[in-house]
């Protein structure tokens, strides 16, 4: 996973300028936007099925964020030593979001510990929280995908794999959990500044094409008639190719009526 957030980090012009003990300080590389990151690695396929257990290693990083017990040491003091001027360390109080990357052995567990993410998040102590919760089944299947398109770059082949509308489906219908696809879209929803690319069209397709290009048989020429704005019954009827006899359709009106009434 580590290996993932670096390339979206480094994308869009992030530099690491601190790491230790499976926490990353970014910094965004660019003079006009001040914007940090801890990225907090956890992996809790060691730890035992145990809500308080998970919360114990969740609260960790606030925890050693600033040391209460010997400030030097705190993950702000040591980060702060690493900046080159005094206004960059006053701003990382209100410009720091942490990521929390949670590796789960299976991400069914995720339902069981919904409520304790939910409340590690809205926690309100020194930065905003997301956490991202994956497995390495999910991470191998992105690499593999990702290697496999070297000459695109990172956000290109997300957003490829997000715009699959089959696996969209398959995520709401439940039947694709613990697959790359979910993996994307939480990419998509907890790493903030990371956006979805939209596929180009030309500004010269009109609408009314893009739906006339969809158009085709019967649909079209129903279309054709209600565009003419025609009323006459008798000419509609006539745009029907089934087979029904009358009175097969008389025996369908009648059952139609019945429902009504």
């Amino acid at each position: 996973m580590n290996e993932i957030m670096t390339k979206i980090f480094e994308y869009y012009n992030f530099k690491k300028i601190w790491d230790q003990n499976d926490r990353e300080f970014w910094v965004k590389d660019d003079n006009r936007i001040v914007s940090y990151f801890i990225l907090n690695y956890i992996d809790c396929t060691l730890i035992p099925d145990d809500e308080a257990a998970i919360r114990k290693e969740l609260d960790k990083l606030e925890d050693e964020y600033i040391d209460e017990r010997n400030k030097t040491v705190g993950i702000k003091y040591l980060v702060s030593h690493v900046f080159d001027n005094e206004q960059e360390i006053s701003q990382i109080d209100k410009n720091t979001s942490a990521i929390f990357l949670v590796r789960f052995s299976e991400l069914n567990k995720l339902k069981k510990y919904r409520n304790l993410i939910y409340a590690i998040e809205e926690s309100p102590n020194y930065f905003k929280r997301y956490i991202l919760p994956y497995t390495e089944t999910q991470v191998e299947g992105l690499n593999k995908t990702l290697s496999d398109y070297k000459s695109k770059n990172i956000v290109e082949v997300l957003s490829d794999l997000a715009d699959v509308e089959r696996d969209y489906y398959s995520l709401m219908n439940g039947t694709n959990e613990n697959s790359v696809y979910e993996l994307v879209i939480r990419l998509f929803s907890k790493v903030p500044f990371l956006q979805y690319e939209f596929k180009a069209t030309s500004a010269d397709v009109s609408l009314e094409k893009l739906v006339k290009d969809e158009l085709k048989g019967d649909l079209e020429t129903f279309n054709q008639a209600i565009m003419e704005n025609i009323t006459d019954i008798d000419y509609w009827i006539g745009l029907d190719n089934s087979t029904l006899s009358e009175e097969e359709v008389n025996v369908l009106l009648n059952k139609l009526l019945d429902e009504v009434e």
